[in-house]
């Protein structure tokens, strides 16, 4: 325990700088109220159902829920946390629990490294709280996924160190739970990681080769054991043309050339006049939410002194070439766009965008590299050239900090009205360092002062980023507009500017916002509101007829919204001041924080489930939208000619008894369609009167259609069935018995080699 005191203190250093989340204060708005704590509410409910979410009513028409990687479903932890635990808690709770798993596995990786103890902690504080993880507070899955990153580095270390079968077991289960958490950009980066390390070690380290291949294997072995996650989200990502992302959006969100001095001077970029979303940023092909490369003023200097040291320790000698070419790809996009496209075609790595967060491989790079300086049986020499190269680095970025501050598209805050607040904060921060560096190296203080000075600072870092922190909003019962929603019936989907937010009071969102592109028909439902919710509209536009008709064909029933562009939709119900809203709801620079909300009442929408009597097809999509823009017949299905689905005489007539959202009763005296307003997904499977499974068809754009033979009264039951779900949970099964198998010789292994001859 003594050895591990530097453990112990980084880790209560984290836990006191984040300890807020344990009593409510958290990331508010954004992506955590808009996107993930909507998605958990859903996961949650079906937990408490005794089932997984495969399949959700709430986002639009409905989508394979489990699918959307971001609901991390098939995550171990978040199954207690979210079955037992309020969501707000079980959120705050699983952010606090994975940047203290962060800090443990970090120092696990930086000792494997041969780091000593204090500077492997410093490293896990640096990390912890660097740029990358500030701007990503808001993100989950990123925080969730970085324990596994150095965990599965460490272990890969210790395995082609000792060749221990434990090991090799252990990686594979450390890299299928990090693909489970979806979002898998950071998981492909840690697969090429870890076959790097083999490769390396056998090739410079003279580590046995015979082990490499194990460990690819091992690595593979990881993804196969997260199959029914991978499997059901790339199938899922195919249909809605995720998997095909044009070239400028993979170019896009790169990180800013100009802004390499930020590592010295990180408060200055953050100065922006109208923050990260100032026009200066969408200058630079980005935005200040994917752009912040720093790990502390004390992190940064003692970078530069283990970067010098001599001689070069062979086990980070990697991370000396990775942090210049991490940085060079998460710039590329900048200064050389065709070189990215190359890099684009490594298998892989073109499925992803936001080169920006390259950078988190450069923050790791840079904080095991202090880690590696924060010793002190390093040369005296050899201090004083990395203490040096600190200071000219910071003088040359102070000078290019300058130079920038001076571009005409810069306009920056300023506290005094003569120097930007990041020139001082930059000054006392250096300051401060270099004293205390040179205090610790002289043995003035003891190696707790400079880490904890580094996570003072970080911390003020982590809460001056990008996401915005406040205490806890309880949804609905502190919001006036949900509320009152609630008590409204019948309510279908809820449009407007709320996106996600009526799923947390046990509603359907008309605005579906997820992080996969939209299945038909929701993405059309979302582009019809677009213009409504970014920018206000005149009071009854052209095509009003059509705008209506489409919302009612999409069941939705009720918008809501600050603007006047919503009113002439409907009836409004009243006006309400909502202070939860406020502090959720995106308002842009230069709108007041006090809004006044409307709910709008809309006509009466199309029925859930019809009988169309006949049946015609259309030669493409836009046809289709054509026709039904111009109609509210609901006797016909249209498909389109691309389905081949064959036309049928028609009925006489046809009715629905009943419908009770998976289960309808018809009665007709010919060939029909029975037509629900739910999104197709190639999972869907229908069954009439207990006989064989009919084919279910898209229709009208993105419905469910189910044909229905000859005549007489039928019972058509509905249920969603994921795809291949059998192959993808055989796969993982398989995967898992050979993991056991693994990690039966590492127990079998050691107790055959005792046995006596």
């Amino acid at each position: 325990m003594r050895r591990e005191i530097p453990l112990l203190l980084a880790l209560v250093l984290v836990a006191a700088v984040l300890g807020g989340l344990l009593v409510g204060y958290e990331p508010v708005g954004g992506d955590p109220d808009r996107l993930y704590r909507p998605l958990k509410s859903e996961l949650a409910r079906a937990l408490h159902a005794g089932r997984l979410p495969f399949w959700s009513e709430r986002f639009g028409l409905g989508i394979p829920l489990v699918a959307e990687s971001h609901v991390a479903a098939f995550y171990p932890p978040n199954l207690p946390l979210y079955r037992f635990l309020d969501i707000a808690t079980a959120y705050r709770l699983a952010m606090w629990l994975h940047h203290l798993a962060l800090v443990a596995t970090t120092y696990l990786y930086a000792r494997c490294l041969g780091l000593v103890p204090w500077g492997s902690a410093l490293a896990a504080v640096a990390l912890t709280l660097c740029g990358f993880q500030a701007i990503h507070s808001s993100h989950e899955p990123f925080y969730h996924l970085m324990p596994y990153l150095p965990l599965a580095l460490g272990i890969a270390e210790r395995y082609l160190a000792t060749g221990g079968f434990g090991w090799l077991a252990a990686l594979p289960l450390t890299l299928g739970l990090q693909w489970t958490l979806g979002h898998f950009q950071i998981q492909t980066w840690t697969a090429a990681l870890v076959v790097a390390t083999g490769l390396w070690r056998a090739a410079f380290d003279r580590r046995p080769w015979r082990r490499v291949p194990a460990l690819i294997a091992a690595t593979g072995l990881g993804a196969a054991l997260a199959a029914v996650q991978l499997g059901l989200s790339w199938q899922f990502a195919e249909r809605v043309g995720q998997t095909q992302r044009p070239v400028s959006e993979r170019l896009f969100y790169s990180f800013p050339p100009a802004h390499w001095f930020e590592p010295a001077l990180p408060r200055l970029v953050r100065e922006l006049r109208l923050g990260p979303e100032d026009p200066y940023w969408f200058g630079q092909q980005t935005t200040g939410f994917e752009a912040a490369l720093y790990v502390g003023t004390i992190p940064l200097i003692l970078a530069w002194i283990g970067g010098l040291a001599r001689p070069a320790n062979r086990s980070t000698l990697p991370w000396r070439i990775l942090v210049p070419l991490s940085f060079a790809m998460a710039t590329m996009p900048r200064w050389w766009p065709q070189g990215y496209l190359y890099l684009l075609a490594v298998p892989g790595l073109g499925y992803f965008r936001v080169p920006a967060r390259y950078t988190l491989i450069t923050c790791l790079g840079l904080a095991l590299l202090a880690g590696e300086g924060f010793d002190r049986s390093l040369a005296p020499a050899r201090f004083r050239l990395g203490l040096a190269a600190a200071v000219l680095f910071g003088g040359c970025a102070a000078v290019a900090a300058g130079l920038w501050t001076a571009r005409a598209d810069v306009q920056l805050r300023s506290a005094l009205g003569v120097v930007a607040d990041g020139f001082l904060w930059a000054v006392l921060a250096w300051a401060l360092a270099l004293a205390v560096v040179l205090a610790w190296r002289r043995q003035g203080l003891g190696s707790w002062a400079p880490l904890t000075a580094a996570a003072l600072e970080l911390a003020i870092l982590y809460y001056a980023g990008t996401t915005q922190w406040g205490w806890s909003i309880t949804l609905p019962g502190q919001s006036r507009i949900l509320g009152e929603l609630s008590r409204q019936s019948p309510v279908g989907l809820v449009g407007g500017e709320l996106e996600n937010l009526p799923v947390r009071a046990g509603l359907e969102t008309g605005y579906p916002y997820l992080g996969f592109s939209l299945p038909q028909p929701d993405d059309l439902l979302k582009r019809l509101q677009e213009p409504l919710v970014q920018a206000d509209a005149a009071a009854d536009p052209a095509g009003a007829d059509v705008f209506k008709r489409w919302l009612r064909r999409l069941r939705v029933t009720h918008v809501v919204g600050h603007r006047r562009s919503w009113r002439w939709l409907g009836t409004e119900l009243g006006r309400w001041s909502d202070p939860a809203l406020d502090r959720i709801i995106y308002h842009a620079a230069g709108e007041p924080a006090s809004r006044v909300w409307s709910i709008v009442r809309l006509d009466e929408p199309f029925p859930e489930a019809r009988v169309a009597i006949r049946s015609r097809t259309v030669p493409n999509r836009r046809a289709l939208i054509n026709r039904l823009s111009r109609s509210d017949d609901r006797s016909t299905a249209w498909f389109l000619a691309e389905d081949r689905v064959p036309e049928h005489a028609e009925a006489r007539s046809a009715r629905l008894r009943a419908w009770d959202g998976t289960t309808a009763t018809v009665e007709h005296d010919g060939p029909c369609d029975l037509v629900i307003a739910r999104t197709f997904d190639p999972g869907w499977q229908a069954r009439i009167d207990q006989g064989p499974a009919p084919p279910v068809f898209r229709v009208d754009g993105g419905f469910l259609a189910v044909r229905l033979e000859g005549s007489g009264v039928d019972r058509v039951v509905l249920r969603y069935r994921p795809p291949r779900l059998a192959l993808w949970v055989a796969i993982t099964g398989v995967a898992a018995i050979l993991n056991l198998g693994l990690a039966a010789l590492a127990v079998l292994g050691p107790i055959r080699s005792r046995r006596p001859r």
